[in-house]
């Protein structure tokens, strides 16, 4: 059994939808190749925007000249919508009592952070954090899933094998890197699966 469980945070511990941002810059007057714009979110991921560059550079791509950056970070926030479900806190707990070490590993960004702050409370989510023994957010790191250094920089901080992990992502591109690497894996589908079926897995 895998000493060492990874975790990803939207989709698997945490109810994200995408679609609901979508309505909200929609509902903004977004232009069309607002979704052609994939470098520029990968940037806020990478921590390479700050919120105001973030905002300013979505700015173009909608009909109206001058959108209040605070609407704009509310429609790009929408995705987060709901906090983290206590089964989920409570099934840490136990994984942590079986003796697992747990990492967190996120592609995010500065806003959705503070949005998801906000959803669980300070308290709750400072007690979420606790349960990590290590917890590793994109814009921190520089580096986003799949790139291999995002990965290799997990390793390397945390002084682990790839072969004593076991990796939970909702994204195939993410799970194939973690593969490469030599971890083992499960590509959890939100549609079907819940990280609650996790001790099927290992």
């Amino acid at each position: 059994m895998p000493k060492h469980l990874l975790f990803d945070f939207g989709q698997v511990l945490i109810p994200i939808d995408t679609e609901l941002s979508y309505a909200a810059f929609e509902k903004l007057g977004a232009k069309e190749d607002l979704a052609d714009q994939n470098e520029t979110f990968a940037k806020m991921e990478r921590g390479d925007l700050s919120k105001d560059e973030f905002l300013g550079a979505l700015q173009p791509f909608f009909f109206r000249k001058n959108i209040f950056k605070n609407d704009l970070a509310e429609a790009w926030n929408a995705l987060c919508y709901a906090p983290i479900p206590a089964e989920h806190f409570d099934l840490l707990k136990k994984l942590k009592r079986k003796g697992h070490k747990l990492f967190l590993l996120s592609n995010t960004n500065a806003l959705h952070i503070a949005k998801i702050k906000e959803l669980c409370g300070p308290f709750n989510y400072k007690q979420f954090l606790k349960l990590f023994d290590g917890i590793y957010y994109s814009h921190e790191m520089g580096t986003r899933k799949p790139e291999v250094e995002f990965y290799q920089k997990v390793l390397e901080t945390e002084s682990i094998s790839a072969e004593d992990c076991f990796f939970v992502d909702d994204r195939e591109e993410n799970i194939q890197a973690a593969e490469a690497l030599g971890m083992e894996t499960w590509l959890l589908d939100p549609e079907e699966d819940s990280v609650m079926d996790i001790k099927g897995k290992l």
